[in-house]
């Protein structure tokens, strides 16, 4: 009866979640804090339009996404990689490391709280289907949704459980970044704690 459960909840979790097309992967912007040592650059991807925008002390400036999972100004100088760990930022010939950041993020969630703390998993994975969040909760916006089956890299374990499982901050084939719950995720290969089931073939 109790494995019965298990494998129902996950189910009944996928129906009741709302699908997008593959193309609506986010609706809602990204923020990324770039600066360090008193210097303020933040970042701002607006995935819905392809666009980011970079503030600094000398201004704003607009980026594209790019085909290759970059974000670029037309002059090539500003350059942003949401997909490297951590997410790097290039104006001109100076770098800088960028973390993504939250508006009133939390390490719990009610219902099934636990505290967290996030754990590397670098591994392959795919989307059951439904809806991802701008951080690790039911409570955080929505940023997008992923059909049954969307490959993702599993970047890290939140430490957030929710229902059993944890959620997970994920990365699509494109460089987008975002959560997803682990009751609506495979992993490949082998099974990842905290995830509903290994991908079947």
């Amino acid at each position: 009866m109790f494995a019965t459960f298990r494998l129902a909840a996950p189910l009944m979790a996928m129906a009741c979640l709302t699908l997008t097309a593959p193309q609506a992967l986010a609706s809602e912007s990204t923020h990324f804090d770039c600066g360090g040592n008193g210097l303020s650059i933040s970042v701002t991807l607006e995935p819905e339009t392809g666009t980011a925008t970079v503030a600094s002390p000398r201004g704003r400036e607009q980026l594209s996404a790019e085909s290759d999972g970059a974000w670029r100004d037309v002059t090539q100088e500003l350059q942003f990689r949401a997909d490297e760990r951590p997410a790097i930022l290039w104006m001109g010939s100076e770098q800088f490391s960028c973390r993504q950041t939250f508006a009133g993020a939390v390490q719990t969630q009610a219902s099934g709280a636990r505290g967290g703390t996030e754990a590397p998993v670098n591994a392959a994975g795919r989307s059951l289907g439904g809806r991802l969040r701008s951080g690790p909760g039911t409570h955080f916006g929505t940023a997008g949704s992923l059909n049954e089956g969307t490959p993702v890299t599993i970047v890290s374990n939140t430490g957030v459980r929710f229902d059993g499982y944890d959620w997970f901050e994920i990365r699509s084939a494109s460089g987008f970044v975002a959560y997803q719950w682990g009751g609506i995720m495979c992993s490949e290969g082998q099974h990842i704690a905290g995830i509903y089931e290994q991908c079947r073939p």
